[in-house]
């Protein structure tokens, strides 16, 4: 009972204080005006409650997931050609050969020149072995000569002889060593291009990399290849034609609602009455610049179980960037509408009433306020609104609308901040962020006697066509007014 009383002696405090809460603009009068006897009528329309998808449109080539093109590193003449196009390839099938005979040449000549580094290294080998005999000699010679030296039978310049024989030895030990490094590195040397003759000898056959699909052939057998700095294209393989990607360019004003995950509905002109679907895969970075246009590249892939889609058809994709289901919708030309005279209709003093009441309990939703925090907000919003009104009892048509809404929202936040509890700090926060990330607006409806009301609202999800309402004074099955109708009396 006593809560009871505490909401209806809210309620009558609400009714005094949030009178000052209005929107003073500049409305027409519907039906027939004060003293002019002219008539103003509407085109209007019902805010209902449905979906709203906000979508992207663009367009970009069709292309296999994987393209591999299939070049020669050699130059030389096509002797075969082996696959062509639409061709099934596995990983390792030979494509195309090109005239082996000069590389054929190579290879003999190579393992020509091994087998001369290898005699070569031999004769090294038996030099060591000689000079190692000679040494062998020259120290025996040496001993002999000391001993014969030391009797006095051999006179001192053979002794001296002798070691210089040795010396010579030695140092011919030292020549031979050498003698065989080089040569065994002159074998290493002649082994590498005998490998490099037989890998270019291997590279006259051209196979396939990847298992797939030829999708282009740029060969025929007699022509001549020409590699130099870059490796001439042959083949072109699609890796697996049943999936499929769209390198789609949006616009810089749209890709920031684009992300990885989107679903795309896209069409080729050879099915024209057929929509396929894939989806967004990667957003790239790398902007391109065309006649100070500035766009950014998509990949959409899709699977193509049936081979219709072919690489280098275009598709013209729409990307669904966000859908709002169930919700409260207006059209967009509701927003654009603005009166022309002066007036206003309906009950503002109501209208205050029953967005503060909407304002407490979505934040109540939001956050989880108990009942004594609602009735605390309510008392305090109560005191707000009284505080807010200008001087001379109400608004006039001089108050800044906008600067009134900015002033009360601010106010709600912080009377709402002083009454949370610790636990609640965290939702409070979320709802702030969701409150000041949504746009608003204020659009009209037709008030009774046909005369225009403002609503003020907040904006959601937007199509082409409609936009979402997730706050503020409107409600389901209001009539919003659009636009004046032509030809209305004025």
């Amino acid at each position: 009972m006593l809560k009871t009383l505490t909401l209806l002696v809210i309620a009558a405090a609400l009714a005094g204080g949030v009178t000052a809460w209005q929107w003073p603009q500049a409305l027409p009068w519907a039906g027939e005006q004060a003293g002019g006897g002219n008539t103003v009528s509407y085109v209007t329309a019902e805010a209902a409650k449905g979906d709203v998808r906000r979508m992207v449109a663009t367009s970009g080539p069709v292309s296999a997931v994987i393209t591999v093109q299939v070049g020669s590193q050699l130059s030389g003449q096509v002797e075969a050609v082996l696959a062509d196009h639409n061709s099934e390839v596995k990983a390792g099938d030979v494509m195309a050969r090109i005239d082996p005979k000069t590389y054929e040449s190579r290879v003999a000549q190579a393992k020509a020149d091994l087998q001369s580094a290898d005699a070569a290294l031999l004769v090294r080998g038996a030099n060591l072995a000689k000079a190692k005999a000679v040494l062998a000699q020259t120290e025996k010679a040496v001993d002999r000569n000391r001993t014969l030296a030391r009797k006095k039978l051999t006179p001192e310049v053979n002794l001296e002889s002798a070691q210089r024989d040795l010396s010579v030895a030695r140092a011919e030990i030292s020549v031979a060593d050498a003698e065989i490094v080089n040569a065994a590195a002159v074998v290493a040397q002649r082994k590498a291009q005998l490998g490099q003759a037989e890998i270019d000898l291997s590279r006259t056959v051209i196979r396939a990399p990847i298992e797939g699909t030829v999708i282009s052939r740029t060969i025929d057998v007699g022509q001549t290849v020409a590699a130099s700095l870059q490796a001439p294209e042959l083949f072109r393989i699609a890796q697996d034609l049943s999936k499929i990607r769209i390198e789609a360019q949006v616009n810089e004003a749209d890709i920031g609602n684009i992300a990885q995950g989107n679903p795309v509905t896209f069409t080729v002109d050879a099915y024209p009455d057929r929509n396929f679907t894939g989806t967004v895969e990667q957003v790239r970075l790398a902007a391109t610049t065309l006649q100070n246009v500035v766009t950014y590249t998509v990949i959409i892939t899709s699977v193509n179980e049936d081979r219709k889609l072919f690489p280098g058809m275009t598709a013209n994709a729409t990307i669904e960037t966000g859908i709002a289901k169930g919700v409260l919708k207006v059209p967009n030309e509701a927003l654009r509408f603005r009166p022309r005279d002066g007036g206003s209709g309906g009950d503002p003093a109501a209208r205050g009433r029953e967005r503060m009441k909407r304002m407490i309990d979505t934040a109540g939703a939001s956050i989880s306020l108990d009942d004594a925090q609602k009735t605390t907000l309510a008392e305090a919003m109560t005191k707000a609104m009284a505080e807010l009104r200008p001087s001379g009892g109400g608004l006039t048509q001089q108050a800044d609308p906008r600067r009134m809404r900015e002033q009360i929202a601010q106010r709600f936040e912080k009377e709402l901040a002083a009454i949370l509890k610790d636990a609640q700090r965290d939702a409070f926060e979320t709802w702030k962020a969701e409150r000041e990330s949504a746009k608003t607006a204020t659009i009209h409806v037709l008030g009774a006697g046909g005369v225009p009301e403002p609503r003020f609202v907040r904006l959601g999800l937007a199509d082409d066509k409609e936009t979402e309402i997730i706050g503020g004074d409107l409600k389901e099955g209001e009539t919003v007014i659009l636009r004046v109708r032509e030809g209305a009396g004025s």
